[in-house]
């Protein structure tokens, strides 16, 4: 009896050491689980953080109508986005294109009229309203370069008329960009271009304009990958893809 009895004290005993080192295992567990929330916490507000400037860059394709035609301006611009609420850029925009409604014939040989545009520009625009998924904003740009008018005819020889001289021409409208993942957008812009002055005489850009672009926000590319190697580094999840696809369609 007295043998069984100490069997039983010898069994309570190591069951009680058992419970009482899993239950440190726990608490330091549970300590170590709230230390590091409260580390991921304190690095995701310090990634997420609003910044005072943010690189911007766009690819542009500008509409414009001259008579009864439509002619393409090629551009890019880089610059920054200050408080999520000025948009500051440079800009550089090119044009090369025939004009069918300028054509003309000399002599016995038909001539057509190209035109070929090159310019910078200071770009800025206020954003007014922005949400997750939609951004409303006012473009002003003003730009600088040349423009060259000549007549060519079939064999690409020039013809009699080339002129060539200095511009200036400003753009402003209203722009709405649609944002389907966080740092890429769809841009759209309507507005009105006027010829401030032209060294070329019987030619101008005024009018309408519309355009479709591309704009890419270089800071929130750099604070997915940012969010992406921190919750690696907390192990948030664990699966590379499904982390990658939650924060590009957050």
């Amino acid at each position: 009896m007295d043998n069984s009895l100490f069997h039983m004290n010898a069994f309570l005993r190591k069951k009680i050491l058992f419970l009482i080192a899993m239950a440190c295992c726990l608490g330091h567990l549970c300590s170590q689980t709230k230390a590091q929330r409260k580390a991921f916490i304190k690095d995701s507000t310090y990634i997420v953080r609003v910044k005072l400037v943010r690189p911007q860059f766009r690819v542009d394709n500008r509409n414009i109508f001259i008579k009864n035609q439509v002619l393409t301006i090629n551009g890019l611009d880089a610059g920054v986005l200050l408080k999520d609420k000025l948009r500051l850029t440079l800009g550089y925009y090119w044009l090369n294109k025939k004009l069918s409604e300028y054509n003309k014939t000399i002599g016995d040989i038909r001539y057509e009229r190209e035109i070929n545009l090159k310019y910078v520009s200071l770009n800025s625009e206020f954003i007014y309203k922005n949400t997750r998924f939609f951004s409303l904003g006012m473009p002003l740009e003003i730009g600088l370069g040349g423009n060259t008018l000549r007549y060519v005819d079939s064999t690409g020889m020039q013809g009699p008329g080339g002129k060539s001289g200095f511009l200036v021409i400003t753009d402003f409208g209203l722009s709405v960009t649609f944002k389907p993942i966080r740092w890429i957008g769809l841009k759209g812009v309507v507005g009105y271009r006027k010829t401030v002055f032209n060294q070329v005489k019987d030619f101008d850009f005024d009018g309408l304009f519309t355009s479709i672009g591309l704009n890419l926000d270089i800071r929130e590319v750099v604070k997915d990958v940012q969010m992406f190697r921190l919750k690696k580094k907390y192990r948030k999840n664990s699966n590379s893809v499904e982390t990658a696809v939650d924060l590009i369609t957050d």
